[in-house]
């Protein structure tokens, strides 16, 4: 069966964020940022104007776990899928929980031509989720520490 439909317009309908970056993983500058779609757009907040020369690192801030975002580069060396959650903020500033997957592109050579995320904000569902927890124990130290950087936010847009 011969299929023959424009992959940009697939891609832009999807619901989940995608992000497609070039193959450079060595300094701070790479890899660049090569394409996301508009539901990245609305999950994020930017436009593509604001992604001249960026690199995903625009994503994150104060509370993004370096020990999951320094696992991707050793994950699509070694030729595997990355699959991490951690905070990232919006153009404001905003924090959400991402969730996402990362892996490599190949054409007919072996090395990749490209790194593709697929990402989704969870924030709601973590919310949720992590309420039912502190329902069974108040304490819980990974729901209180979830709630501490939303009301962070919210604490910082009132003063500021």
């Amino acid at each position: 069966m011969q299929l023959n439909f424009d992959w940009l317009i697939v891609l832009e309908k999807l619901r989940r964020g995608i992000m497609v970056t070039d193959t450079t993983l060595e300094g701070p500058q790479s890899p660049r940022i090569i394409y996301v779609n508009t539901a990245w757009l609305k999950m994020t907040g930017y436009s593509r104007d604001d992604l001249a020369n960026q690199t995903p690192r625009m994503l994150q801030g104060r509370h993004t776990d370096s020990t999951v975002v320094g696992s991707i580069k050793q994950k699509l060396l070694n030729r595997e899928v990355f699959h991490g959650q951690t905070w990232n903020y919006r153009k404001s500033g905003e924090p959400f929980l991402m969730n996402w997957y990362c892996y490599a592109i190949y054409g007919e050579r072996p090395k990749p031509i490209y790194y593709v995320a697929e990402q989704e904000d969870v924030t709601e569902l973590e919310t949720l989720r992590l309420k039912e927890r502190l329902l069974v124990n108040p304490n819980d130290t990974v729901a209180l520490q979830f709630f501490s950087v939303l009301k962070e936010w919210k604490i910082s847009r009132k003063t500021g």
